[in-house]
C-alpha cells in the first residue's frame, strides 16, 4: 500500500517501465512490444562483442561499369559501402530480432530486408500515383488554357 501511495498513479492502459538510464517511463500498453524490441536493439549495441567487431569489408569483384544493372533493365549508380556505424546498427537490430523471435540470424536479416523492400514498394506506389495526378493536372490545365484562348479569340473577332 505504501508503495502505491509514494508513486504517482498510472493511468489505465499505461504501464511503468524501467528505461536504459534507470528512469521509470510511463508508456501505453500497445507500445510494449515495439519498446522491448528497441531496448533489445539498444542493449545489443552496447554488447562488447558488437562494439569490438571487425567491420573491414573487402570487395569481392571489381566494379568495371559505373552503373549496376538490376533485373536486366534498371541501371542505377552503385551505392557507397555502409559505414561502420550503420553496419553495427543493422547488426544489433538483427541480433535483437533474432533474440526476441528465437529465429536464426539469416531469418532475422531476411525479415529486416523484406521489411525494407515493402517500404520501398509503398514509396514507389506513392511516387507513381503522384506522377499520375501531376500528369492529369497538367493535362487539365492545358485544356483549360486552350478553352480560354478559344473564347478570347471569339470575343476579339466580334
Amino acid at each position: 500500500m505504501s508503495a502505491q501511495n509514494s508513486s504517482p498513479k498510472i493511468p489505465e492502459g499505461y504501464i511503468a517501465i524501467d528505461g536504459p538510464d534507470n528512469i521509470k517511463y510511463v508508456v501505453p500498453r500497445f507500445m510494449i512490444p515495439s519498446l522491448e524490441h528497441d531496448l533489445a536493439v539498444l542493449g545489443s549495441k552496447e554488447d562488447p562483442i558488437v562494439n569490438n567487431a571487425d567491420l573491414t569489408r573487402k570487395p569481392n569483384a571489381k566494379q568495371s561499369d559505373s552503373y549496376l544493372t538490376l533485373s536486366g533493365i534498371l541501371r542505377v549508380p552503385p551505392e557507397n559501402s555502409l559505414t561502420d556505424h550503420e553496419m553495427l546498427a543493422l547488426h544489433s537490430e538483427v541480433q535483437a530480432l533474432k533474440q526476441s523471435l528465437g529465429i536464426s540470424y539469416k531469418d532475422a536479416a531476411h525479415r529486416l530486408y523484406m521489411a525494407e523492400v515493402a517500404k520501398l514498394k509503398v514509396a514507389d506506389t506513392d511516387r507513381r500515383y503522384h506522377a499520375y495526378i501531376d500528369r492529369c493536372i497538367a493535362k487539365t490545365l492545358t485544356k483549360l488554357e486552350e478553352r480560354h484562348s478559344v473564347r478570347e479569340d471569339l470575343g476579339n473577332s466580334e
